[in-house]
């Protein structure tokens, strides 16, 4: 592990657990509780970026209910996708920027619904089950109120999160980004 990355990985964690919380306890409709592992996963490549979702994960896990473990391949998802648009550039502008946090959004929101669904009927964090109980209200089926409070959570909170991430990594003077060349591809430098 270079000392790069070991000084990025609790900073990071921190940056997750803390938002995300934040996040949860004003029941917003959104997690933020990706940015540390969008963050590394860009600068430092994917194994970084796995290794920052698994620990945040499971630090959130132990502190806030064990449930929160089950969405630990949502965070491998949000490193890969980050990843991804790294190498291709993704973090150029804010366009761009957002039309990857809406492809992650989709992809995290279709995964963690079956999650939700499957294993807590629904029933996960404060601001998506408040979506659902309002599409339950209205008469969708519980399948189709979760799978669609999910998509919209998670494209809303993926989008929201690429465009910070993106933002953050544009304003890194060239001497330190020069430092992550994967980093420095994913904003065209």
């Amino acid at each position: 592990m270079s000392p790069r990355l070991f000084a990025l990985i609790p900073a990071a964690v921190a940056i997750n657990l803390v938002i995300g919380r934040i996040v949860n306890e004003l029941s917003l409709p959104v997690y933020l509780d990706t940015l540390g592992t969008m963050l590394v996963a860009v600068l430092a490549g994917l194994p970084g970026g796995l290794l920052v979702g698994t620990i945040s994960q499971l630090l959130s896990g132990m502190l806030s209910g064990y449930q929160w473990m089950a969405f630990t391949p949502l965070q491998w998802l949000v490193a890969v996708l980050a990843v991804a648009a790294a190498r291709s550039g993704g973090f150029r502008g804010s366009w761009r920027t957002g039309l990857w946090g809406v492809g992650t959004g989709l992809a995290c929101g279709a995964a963690s619904s079956v999650i939700s669904y499957l294993l807590f009927r629904g029933v996960t964090a404060g601001g998506v089950t408040a979506v659902s109980t309002l599409l339950r209200s209205l008469g969708a089926p519980l399948s189709v109120a979760v799978t669609a409070a999910s998509l919209s959570t998670d494209v809303l909170d993926k989008t929201a999160a690429f465009l910070v991430v993106g933002a953050l990594l544009r304003a890194l003077p060239r001497r330190i980004l020069g430092r992550f060349p994967l980093g420095a591809k994913a904003v065209g430098r």
